[in-house]
């Protein structure tokens, strides 16, 4: 706990550091510091990205970092010590009952990190990619040894900075540190709503009760938790901004936008709103938002390159315009195309003989009907489009909640036509959830008795953890218990049971997880690892098996095909 204590401190400095300079290189002007802050993430992630191009993200990353923060130190030295007064001022003046309840969730989401986390993609794909970065940064092919790794995300190439693998693997805490600004956020909102009664500040400062969800995520590095709270501060800035229209404004709603793609592409239609701002507000001012679109420009760039160095398609998980390109690295379109079609599956529950046999309405109908969960949230989603109309009609910025509702359609429509899973809808389905209970929790009682229910309902799940996943009854995992050494160092970013021996397939010798391992299950075992299992079902089913392109692992993969007598 207290080497997770030191490493968010760290944390806060850097982002803060690297926001102020991101603020200055784009010629942002006012800003709050957990903007800020998430400016620094923003900034951080594209310099590691670019970083990844070239090498591994390793402590010669780190120490350039370092010096780039001595350097915006040493220039904004006033104004980074009157920032941090002014926030000490703010914590000090911050109700009693709000700061009480921020150093209990701060513990419980320290205690949280500290644990390890039965998470089934952290076992299947979070810790490799991690691994890759580190000791060699972005791997020619490498979703041919795994095609869970060509998902890299900016939210891994951002952990793999702060992972500090040449020193321990038990630094995976991003995500615990991001639950913790939002909850930061919040509560600095409920305070605003406290002291002046504004509406909106209520409505954002309610998502701290929501740390019973949020917190089974904190202790693993999950993009959906990331993509959560950011468009938690982007929906805030837009509903708070009174003058959405000014060109200071539009750039910060741009910049969120791009971190929420550039983490989950499944987020894609999120870039709606920035875009709409800019046809609205900027036909006689295209001049400035020049830092805008090359930030913009350089996000696509780095996404672009990303995937065509891991997949050989580049705007993978798409295969968009990859007819057009041939790369040595590329995944064959066999395995690509059965991964696809599985994602789908999976996503409408739907065997794949009967996909391709049934209409878009059957499909639908089959998954709403296929489980009582499904039904559930497909309720919860009917009634938000039913109830928040209404909510909205009575709000004062009518038009920012508008868009952010067409935002939230054209999401839902996106998820269908690809692969629909719940938790990609996330944001919105609490975002509007919030909007609603705004006209029902509007008395301090009722709200600190939501905070602190809430509170004791999330502490329950360190003492009584569940593993999260569809295919958690198929990983087999380590009891989580929590021991006296955590308070000192946490626990190990893998919590799988099994052992891995070396293994050798052609020119590549890897290692694999034991024989009951599920199929798609790598750990935190020794690169390259990939499951045994994985590469016999490939072979068997579509006669291509993994190899290397040279002599080491830094020149990549290609997957090899079965040439039949």
């Amino acid at each position: 706990m207290l080497l997770i204590l030191l490493i968010w401190c760290y944390l806060t400095v850097t982002f803060y550091n690297f926001g102020l300079a991101f603020k200055k290189l784009v010629h942002i002007k006012e800003l709050d510091a957990t903007l800020t802050i998430v400016l620094g993430m923003f900034g951080v992630t594209l310099f590691a990205s670019l970083w990844a191009i070239f090498g591994r993200i390793n402590y010669e990353f780190q120490i350039a970092l370092v010096l780039i923060q001595l350097f915006v130190v040493g220039k904004y030295k006033s104004e980074i010590s009157s920032a941090y007064s002014f926030i000490l001022k703010k914590i000090k003046q911050t109700d009693i009952y709000l700061k009480t309840f921020y150093f209990l969730t701060f513990v419980v989401i320290l205690i949280q990190s500290a644990g390890s986390a039965s998470f089934v993609d952290n076992e299947t794909y979070y810790l490799q990619t991690i691994q890759w970065l580190n000791e060699y940064g972005f791997v020619p092919g490498l979703a041919n040894l795994h095609m869970f790794f060509g998902q890299t995300s900016g939210w891994h190439i951002l952990q793999s900075v702060f992972s500090f693998s040449y020193f321990t693997n038990k630094c995976n805490d991003l995500n615990g540190f991001c639950l913790l600004l939002g909850i930061a956020f919040s509560i600095a909102q409920l305070d605003t709503y406290f002291k002046k009664g504004n509406l909106h500040s209520l409505l954002i400062g309610l998502f701290a009760t929501l740390i019973v969800l949020l917190l089974p995520f904190s202790s693993v590095p999950s993009p959906d938790l990331a993509v959560v709270v950011i468009s938690l501060l982007l929906f805030s800035f837009i509903i708070r901004s009174k003058e959405i229209s000014t060109l200071d404004s539009i750039p910060i709603i741009a910049f969120l936008a791009f971190f929420i793609v550039y983490i989950k592409i499944s987020a894609l239609p999120i870039l709606l709103l920035p875009l709409l701002y800019f046809i609205l507000y900027t036909n006689k001012n295209k001049h400035k938002t020049k830092p805008t679109l090359f930030v913009g420009i350089l996000v696509l760039v780095l996404f672009v390159i990303k995937n065509i160095i891991l997949t050989g398609y580049p705007f993978y998980p798409s295969s968009l315009f990859a007819q057009y390109f041939t790369f040595e690295n590329a995944i064959p379109n066999a395995l690509y195309e059965f991964w696809w079609s599985t994602s789908k599956n999976y996503g409408f529950v739907v065997p794949q003989d009967q996909y391709s046999t049934l209409s878009t309405f059957e499909i639908l109908f089959r998954w709403i009907s296929e489980s009582w969960v499904i039904r559930s949230i497909t309720l919860i989603l009917l009634s938000l489009f039913i109830l928040v109309p209404f909510a909205i009609s009575r709000s004062k910025n009518k038009t920012a909640f508008w868009i952010i509702y067409v935002t939230m359609i054209v999401q839902i429509v996106f998820l269908i036509l690809t692969a629909p899973q719940f938790r990609f809808l996330l944001s919105f389905v609490m975002f509007f959830g919030l909007t609603l209970l705004s006209f029902v929790l509007v008395k301090k009682t009722p709200i600190y008795l939501s905070l602190y229910i809430g509170l004791i309902v999330a502490s329950l799940y360190i003492i009584f953890p569940i593993a999260l996943g569809i295919n958690h009854n198929r990983v087999d995992f380590y009891p989580k218990s929590f021991s006296l050494s955590q308070i000192v160092i946490p626990k190990s970013n893998c919590n799988l049971r099994a052992t891995f021996s070396k293994k050798t397939k052609g020119n590549l010798q890897y290692y694999s997880p034991d024989e009951h391992s599920y199929i798609w299950v790598t750990g935190d075992g020794k690169l390259p690892c990939v499951n045994s299992k994985q590469i016999e079902y490939f072979e068997k089913k579509l006669g291509y098996y993994p190899q290397l392109r040279g002599d080491s692992f830094s020149e990549g993969f290609y997957s090899k095909k079965i040439v039949k007598p």
